[in-house]
This record gives C-alpha cells, structure tokens and sequence, in this order.
C-alpha cells in the first residue's frame, strides 16, 4: 500500500503532468492480470476438492458421523470464500472517475440506514463544516466506490453500538502545509463498542479482522479505493469514542 506521504506526492504529480496517471493505471491492470491468473489457478483444484467431498458424501453418507468431518468442510468453504475475497480486492483497481455530489452521495447512504437507526435507536447525523460545502459538492473522483466505502464504514459503526448510542459524519476541509493544497476531511466517529488496540494498527490489512465471523475484506477495500484516490484512511479507537479519517487531495 502506498504510504499517506506517497499519495500525496502523486496526487501533486498528478496535477503538474497528468499522463502519469494513464502509466499508473497501465502497471495497475498489469498487476490486476498477475492476480486473476493465480486466483484462477488456485479456484479450479478447490472446485475440485469441493466435489470431491460432495461425491464422498453422497457415496457414504455415514461419512458424516466421522468426528473431522464438518470441520473439513468448513476448511473448503473459508477457503472458497477467500478466493471470492481475494478477487473482489483485486477487481478494485481501476476507477471511474467524474464530477461528483458527495454532499447528497452521503445524504443518500444515511438515509438507507435511517429506518435501521430509528429501529436501533442509534442517533445519525451527518455535519458540513462552513465554507467547504462547494468543493464536496462538485468533487472528481469514483462515486460508486466511495459510496461502497462509505456504507461499509457506516454498517461496521452500526454493528458497534448499542441502543443511545450514536453515529456522526463530518465533512471538513483540512488545510495544507506548506503551500500544499488543502484535503477533502470525511470523519465518521461512534461512541460504540471500541476496536481493541491490538487490531488498530493491522485493521486495513486484508483478510485480518477482529469480529467473529468478519472475513477481514470490508476496510482493506476502503484503504486500497481511498489508495487509488491517492488519500488515505485512518482510525482512533478508545473507550470514548472511535473515529475514521479519510482525506482526499482537493
């Protein structure tokens, strides 16, 4: 992954010759074909062994009663669901950039969970910080997946808490240092049930989760689209309050 630093330079980089951004997207694609070809050479022997064991099953349904025998079956499965995984991270690698409203974007999004929040009694909010409304209003970039982003975010808020809780997005605008262009600051905070401080710092990471049941794909998916929008995404988490940052070049 590229480093909050390294996005920034290219994000200049960009602007001052914009055919790097065409060679970026050539290594991309030829990374993307690399991938495909090794998920696609480890889903056939998997589909394989998968019936293999179905065959097994329904020749010798007493096979069943053998102590290891779901745990086998289990084991395929988290592997298949792996490869699904792994292709869907590796899918996400070119953009569909255009002038977006990311102001009613979000509206949208909160007013898909607004029947779960009022059934949850969860309070979700959503704030625009004076003077920056224009600049979110009318921003270059993939609607459709900051909007796949934004509502993985919002749903692992959600799973968070607990009736009385609550659930803000801020859209701010965090100025440059050093005569650098200001950043798009999108923040969405919960009062919930914090992320324990082990997972913090490999959260993004993909196939490493800290839920139950999670497959570790949601939030390394937003850190590689954030990544291809050459900003960049981070978290705080305690006992207060646990919020993520994403900030995206202006």
């Amino acid at each position: 992954m590229l480093s909050e630093f390294n996005n920034d330079t290219l994000a200049n980089m960009i602007k001052a010759n914009p055919e790097l951004e065409n060679i970026i997207q050539t290594i991309t694609v030829a990374n993307k074909k690399t991938t495909s070809m090794f998920v696609h050479e480890l889903r056939n022997p998997l589909a394989l062994l998968k019936g293999t064991i179905q065959y097994i099953e329904m020749k010798h349904p007493d096979v069943k009663d053998y102590k290891y025998w779901d745990q086998v079956q289990e084991l395929v499965d988290d592997m298949e669901r792996l490869m699904q995984d792994a292709s869907m991270l590796n899918n996400t690698t070119l953009l569909n950039k255009e002038d977006q409203d990311l102001v009613t974007l979000m509206e949208n999004i909160i007013s898909n969970f607004m029947p779960q929040a009022i059934t949850q009694e969860i309070d979700l909010t959503m704030t625009v910080a004076p003077g920056c409304e224009a600049v979110f209003r009318n921003y270059h970039c993939d609607g459709g997946k900051l909007k796949q982003v934004f509502t993985n975010m919002i749903k692992n808020a959600f799973e968070a808490t607990k009736p009385g809780d609550f659930v803000h997005i801020e859209y701010s605008l965090l100025p440059g240092e050093a005569g650098s262009p200001a950043k798009l600051c999108i923040t969405l905070s919960n009062n919930g049930q914090p992320i324990p401080e082990a997972a913090l710092e490999s959260i993004f990471q993909p196939f490493v989760t800290y839920k139950k049941g999670g497959t570790g794909v949601g939030l390394a998916l937003a850190r590689k689209v954030i990544d291809l929008h050459y900003g960049s995404i981070s978290v705080t988490s305690n006992e207060e309050l646990t919020t993520f940052t994403v900030l995206l070049p202006e």
